[in-house]
C-alpha cells in the first residue's frame, strides 16, 4: 500500500505485530469525500473523536523524518472529518501520499520516546495529558534509561500541559509524575518497536488506564546518541607542549600533523591504503580542543594502535609514552589483517636492523632543510610562495617525521624492560643519558659572555634595545655568525615553542635579552651522566632517549619556520584588507589559510571573544563523555554571563544572536544563532538559515530539538527567558554538549 505513505505502513506493522495501537484507517489522498465518510462509518464507529495525520510518501523515511512538516489535526469529531481532511490534504506535497485517520486517546501520560533495541537505552519525554504538548516544545519530564534501568531523570518546575476538556483544548499546569514503573513500562513498549522495526525508533505514546498505547512509530533519522558514545580527553602530556590556550591555527595545525605523521607511521608500519582510508576520521582526531585547551582524544589513538599486532603490549607502551591519566581497559576495537599478522615482526626486525642508518640520515636532511630556510627570505615572499613553501614542508621532511615515533616507541619499549622490578639497572643509570638542552644551555653561557664583554652589546641587551642590538651586531660579523648560529640550532627552544601564536627567541627579544643577561652569572655544575657502566640494553636505550631529545629541538625549530612562515602571510593578509592585524591570523584554521577573506573579519572578532572566555573557565586535565554528558567545568570568576538549559544538538558554535520571540524572516543575510521561545515545523527554514538555536521551552525529543539534530545544529532548549537575557547582535557562545549559552565580551583585547 504504497500510497498511504511510511506512517500508515508502520501503524499497521504495530497493529499486525499485537502492539496497542489505536483504530485507525489509512486512506490515498486522493480519495473522495463519499468514500472516506463510509469508510469512517463503518471501520470507526462509536470513536467519539478523532485524529487525522498526514502519511506523506516522503514522510517518516530512514534519511529524512519531516517532522511535522505536514499538518495534523486532533479531536476532530466525526461529522467534521471532512474539513479536518480538507486541511491536512492541502499541507501535503505532490504526489502519491496517503491521510490517517484514528481513534484520538486521551491517556493520562503522553510523551515521546526515542528508543535503541540492540543497545537497550531509550530517551523519553513526558506530561500530563496529550503527546502535542511534548511534540511542540513544551517543558518536558526527561528520562534516560539503559537496560531496564532509568539512569536520568529532570522534572521542570514549572510545567504548562494540554489536556481535552469541554470540547476544546486547554492549556494548564499539572505536578504529577510517572511512576518509575511507568518510565520502564514505556521504555519497553517502545523498545519493543525497535526491535520489531530492526531500527531506533521515534515513538509518540499515550498510558491510558496503565496501558501504553502507540500512536505512531518512525526511524530516527538524527540519532540522538550518535557521536554520543564514550570521549576519553586527556592532556597528559600533550599539556606540556601547549600548556593553557591554543589558539585555532595551532591546533588545526597539530590536529593535521598529529594525523599525517600516525596515518604515515602505520603505513610504513604494514597497514593498507584502504583501512588508513577507512580509518581517516580516527587519525583526524588524535588531539582535540575543549574550551581552549589541547587534549588527546584517547578513545582514537587505542583504536588506531589495536590495528597493529600486540595490542595489549602496544597500548601500555602508549599510555607509558603519553603518561596518561587516563588508561582505560579498552578492548581491542579493530583488528590486525592476517596478512599484517604476518609481515609485521619481520617488518619491524628489518627496520631495527637499519634504523641507526637511517635516523643518521633523517638527522641530515633535516639540519639541511633547516639551513637552507636561512635563505628563503621570508620577509619577501609572495603569498603564494609561502603557501607552496608550507606545502613544501608537509609533502616532503614532515612526510618523514613518522620516523620519530618509530624511535620514541622503541625507546618506551627498553624503559618497560630495563625499569622492570626484575631490572638489575637503577632508576639512576637508566635517566643518565646526555641531553641536547644541555648543550644549549652551554651555547647559551658562551653566548652571553661573549656578548656582554661588548658595553654596547650590553647596554642594548639592558634596554632590550633589538635596533641599537642589530646595528652594533652587525659591526662585529664574529659575534653576528655566533648569535646567528644559536638562533639556527636553538631558535626554536622557549616556552610555548609549540604554539604558532607564540613569538620566537627573534621576535621576543626582550625574552632574549633577560636570558643572555641572566646566564652572565650561570656556572656549570659536575656532570654525572658517565659515572655509571652500562650493560648493551642500557647503551641502546640511551642511543634512543638522547636522539628522542635531538629530534624534539628539531621540531622546535620546525614550528619556528612555520611560525615564520605564517606571520610573513598575517602581514600579507593585512596589507590587502583581508585581516585587520597580523595576529588575527591564529584565528583562523590551517584550512583556512589557502583563501583568507576580509569574510573571515566576523569570524575571528567571534573567536577572540570566545577564547577571551575561555581564559576564565577551568577544564579539569583530563575526563570522560558518556553519552554526550560533558562535567561541569570550573570557573575561574563569577560567570554571570553563563546561562544553562538542556543540551539538545551536539557541537559548539560561536556567533551573533537573532532573538525572534515570534516567527518573522529577518532582512539581514546572516542569521547566526537564532533565539526563540518555542518553535513549530514553520520555523524550519529560518533554523536551517542559522548557525545554531536557542529555544527558551522544549526537550530533547521536542521538535526544535529532533530538526536541530537532523540539520546538524548545535541547540540548546529549555533555556528559560533567552529571549530577554539575550539581545540581537550579541555575542554569544552555544555550547550544544553541555547545554550552556555564553554572552561573549567584545573589548578587541588580545588573549
Amino acid at each position: 500500500m504504497p500510497d498511504y505513505g511510511n506512517k500508515a505502513l508502520n501503524l499497521r506493522r504495530l497493529f499486525d505485530a499485537g502492539i496497542p495501537v489505536p483504530r485507525f484507517i489509512s486512506l490515498p489522498s486522493v480519495t473522495q469525500e463519499s468514500e472516506l465518510n463510509a469508510t469512517v462509518s463503518s471501520e470507526l464507529l462509536g470513536v467519539q473523536l478523532l485524529a487525522v495525520r498526514s502519511s506523506a510518501a516522503v514522510e517518516d523515511g530512514s534519511a529524512k523524518s519531516f517532522a511535522g512538516a505536514f499538518r495534523s489535526e486532533v479531536a476532530v469529531k466525526p461529522r467534521d472529518v471532512n474539513e479536518a481532511w480538507t486541511l491536512v490534504k492541502d499541507s501535503l506535497p505532490e504526489g502519491k501520499n496517503g491521510i490517517i485517520v484514528q481513534e484520538m486517546v486521551f491517556g493520562e501520560y503522553s510523551g515521546v520516546c526515542f528508543s535503541d533495541f540492540p543497545t537497550q537505552r531509550s530517551i523519553i519525554n513526558a506530561l500530563p495529558g496529550l503527546c502535542k504538548a511534548v511534540v511542540e516544545g513544551f517543558d518536558s519530564d526527561q528520562y534516560e534509561e539503559e537496560r531496564n534501568e532509568i539512569t536520568f531523570k529532570q522534572i521542570p518546575e514549572d510545567r504548562q500541559c494540554l489536556f481535552y476538556q469541554d470540547d476544546a483544548l486547554i492549556q494548564s499546569s499539572s505536578n504529577d509524575e510517572l511512576t518509575e514503573s511507568d518510565v520502564l513500562k514505556v521504555a519497553a513498549a517502545c523498545r519493543q518497536c525497535a526491535e520489531l522495526m530492526q531500527s531506533p525508533q521515534d515513538v509518540e505514546w499515550t498510558i491510558k488506564d496503565g496501558e501504553v498505547i502507540i500512536l505512531q512509530s518512525r526511524p530516527i533519522t538524527a540519532d540522538p546518541w550518535k557521536e554520543r558514545d564514550v570521549k576519553l580527553f586527556d592532556s597528559a602530556n600533550v599539556g606540556e607542549s601547549y600548556g593553557g590556550i591554543v589558539l585555532p591555527l595551532t591546533l588545526s595545525f597539530a590536529r593535521k600533523l598529529y594525523s599525517q605523521v600516525y596515518t604515515d607511521l602505520l603505513f610504513h608500519s604494514g597497514v593498507s591504503k584502504k583501512v588508513l582510508k577507512r580509518e581517516a576520521g580516527t587519525f583526524d582526531h588524535l588531539v582535540d580542543s575543549a574550551y581552549g585547551r589541547m587534549y588527546y582524544r584517547m578513545e582514537n589513538w587505542y583504536r588506531f594502535m589495536s590495528l597493529l599486532p600486540g595490542y595489549s603490549r602496544n597500548k601500555k607502551n602508549l599510555e607509558d609514552m603519553l603518561m596518561l591519566n587516563i588508561r582505560e581497559a579498552q578492548r581491542e576495537v579493530a583488528k590486525p589483517s592476517p596478512l599484517l599478522k604476518l609481515i609485521y615482526y619481520p617488518l619491524v626486525f628489518f627496520k631495527l636492523a637499519k634504523f641507526n642508518l637511517t635516523m643518521r640520515n633523517f638527522g641530515v636532511e633535516v639540519r639541511a632543510l633547516l639551513n637552507e630556510s636561512q635563505t628563503w627570505g621570508i620577509a619577501e615572499l609572495t603569498q603564494t610562495q609561502i603557501l607552496e613553501k608550507l606545502d613544501f614542508l608537509f609533502e616532503g621532511i614532515l612526510r618523514k617525521w613518522y620516523l620519530t615515533v618509530e624511535n620514541d616507541t622503541v625507546m618506551m619499549t627498553l624503559f618497560a624492560r630495563l625499569s622492570s622490578p626484575q631490572s638489575k639497572v637503577s632508576r639512576e643509570q637508566l635517566l643518565a643519558f646526555h641531553s641536547v638542552s644541555t648543550e644549549q644551555v652551554e651555547a647559551l653561557a658562551k653566548l652571553s659572555k661573549l656578548l656582554l664583554d661588548r658595553e654596547n652589546l650590553k647596554q642594548a641587551l639592558e634596554n632590550s634595545d633589538k635596533e641599537t642590538f642589530d646595528k652594533e651586531l652587525s659591526d662585529h660579523s664574529d659575534l653576528a655568525n655566533k648569535y646567528r648560529d644559536y638562533i639556527l640550532n636553538y631558535g626554536g627552544r622557549f616556552a610555548n615553542e609549540l604554539k604558532l601564536e607564540t613569538p620566537d627567541l627573534e621576535d621576543n627579544f626582550s625574552q632574549f635579552a633577560k636570558a643572555i643577561l641572566q646566564f652572565d652569572k650561570w656556572r656549570p655544575t659536575e656532570n654525572s651522566t658517565s659515572e655509571f657502566p652500562k650493560g648493551k640494553a642500557l647503551k641502546i636505550f640511551h642511543r634512543f632517549a638522547e636522539r628522542r631529545e635531538v629530534f624534539r629541538l628539531y621540531r622546535a625549530n620546525m614550528f619556528a619556520l612555520v611560525r615564520k612562515l605564517v606571520w610573513r602571510l598575517g602581514e600579507l593578509e593585512t596589507e590587502r584588507g583581508a585581516l585587520q592585524k597580523a595576529d588575527d591570523i591564529f584565528y583562523l584554521d590551517w584550512e583556512d589559510l589557502e583563501r583568507v577573506d576580509a569574510k573571515f573579519k566576523s569570524k575571528i572578532q567571534s573567536r577572540r571573544a570566545e577564547y577571551k572566555h575561555f581564559q576564565n573557565v577551568d577544564p579539569p586535565a583530563f575526563f570522560k563523555v558518556m553519552n554526550g554528558r560533558w562535567p561541569s567545568i570550573n570557573s575561574l570568576t563569577d560567570m554571570e554571563e553563563r546561562m544553562t538549559g538542556i543540551a539538545a544538538s551536539a557541537g559548539k558554535v560561536s556567533d551573533r544572536a537573532t532573538v525572534l520571540e515570534h516567527f518573522d524572516i529577518p532582512e539581514k543575510e546572516d542569521i547566526g544563532i537564532l533565539v526563540t521561545k518555542r518553535t513549530d515545523p514553520g520555523w524550519t527554514t529560518l533554523m536551517a538559515l542559522s548557525k545554531g538555536l536557542v529555544v527558551e521551552h522544549g526537550g530533547m525529543l521536542s521538535h526544535a530539538s529532533i530538526v536541530a539534530r537532523e540539520l546538524g545544529l548545535p541547540a540548546v532548549i529549555g533555556l528559560k527567558d533567552a529571549c530577554k537575557k539575550i539581545k540581537t547582535g550579541q555575542l554569544i557562545m552555544l555550547d550544544g554538549d553541555e547545554g550552556i549559552v555564553t554572552k561573549l565580551e567584545e573589548d578587541g583585547s588580545d588573549i
